[in-house]
């Protein structure tokens, strides 16, 4: 598909909104101090990814990044890097600090797709980069809202991840054919398929792009996880030989599902939602 060139190129815009910063948090402080860090991880994992663009902090208790468009599958894999990192053991510490006891961590993960009118040089300043891609993230943070809300009952409520998903494609609630083609592969994969705490928590240990053996993946839990069912002795071939098979039993779920085949069509399906507006 050729451009017409009389178009704008199109951007992702990804705005990550912190829900209940006010009333699940321990403090103004605590929450700036897990934004900050939150940031710390974004930043840390994808720096050598984006280009020029970064991960930054908007509104005080959101984190948003302009994407240029080819970067579809780092739009995809930004979403898995959230949903693994809720798992892993040093971030739970951190946040279980900062959180109110009894509350949870959850967010509104909205992506924008549309044009951007500010120059490249600004893409990075949350306080003047603008276009429909921006205004189409920041309204999609509000519908997401009000689909876990229950008041648009039609819609993809993503329930069992922490980060609740919608793709705005349109400055009106219409039909938007590929974005909503891709939240139903988005649900798919991480309400229907992920749909057990053992399933999403096997599937962060191995993705995104982690390639360990059982033994390696056995003694992370031990470690990291503190799971004593494989803390054992690594150095006894037949307690090595139980572990590896626990592991092996604990993943099963995981890998014998599609799991490549749906991820290799959410990132397809991302590269539609753009050809679509081009």
């Amino acid at each position: 598909m050729v451009r017409n060139p009389n178009k704008k190129p199109l951007y992702f815009t990804i705005l990550i909104d912190l829900k209940g910063s006010r009333t699940n948090f321990k403090s103004q402080a605590a929450t700036s101090e897990f934004i900050a860090y939150f940031l710390q991880q974004l930043n840390g994992t994808f720096i050598s990814r984006l280009g020029d663009a970064r991960f930054n902090q908007k509104d005080g208790d959101a984190i948003m990044i302009v994407l240029q468009e080819g970067m579809e599958e780092q739009v995809f894999k930004i979403y898995q890097f959230c949903n693994s990192l809720v798992y892993r053991p040093k971030f739970k510490e951190f946040y279980s600090t900062k959180l109110l006891p009894n509350k949870s961590l959850k967010f509104y993960f909205s992506i924008g797709v549309g044009s951007v009118d500010t120059n490249l040089e600004q893409l990075n300043n949350v306080d003047v980069v603008n276009g429909t891609s921006v205004s189409r993230a920041t309204e999609g943070v509000a519908i997401a809202k009000m689909i876990c809300q229950n008041e648009l009952p039609d819609s993809f409520n993503f329930k069992k991840s922490p980060f609740k998903l919608f793709i705005n494609t349109t400055t009106s609630l219409g039909i938007q054919m590929n974005a909503d083609s891709v939240m139903g592969l988005f649900y798919l994969l991480y309400e229907k398929i992920l749909n057990t705490q053992a399933k999403r928590l096997g599937y962060a240990l191995l993705y995104p792009e982690r390639k360990m053996s059982n033994i390696d993946l056995a003694r992370e839990l031990a470690t990291e996880y503190k799971k004593p069912a494989y803390d054992v002795n690594y150095e006894d071939a037949t307690q090595r030989a139980q572990v590896s098979s626990k592991v092996s039993v604990m993943l099963s779920p995981v890998k014998k599902e599609p799991i490549e085949t749906i991820q290799n069509a959410i990132v397809n399906g991302l590269v539609n939602v753009r050809k679509e507006l081009s």
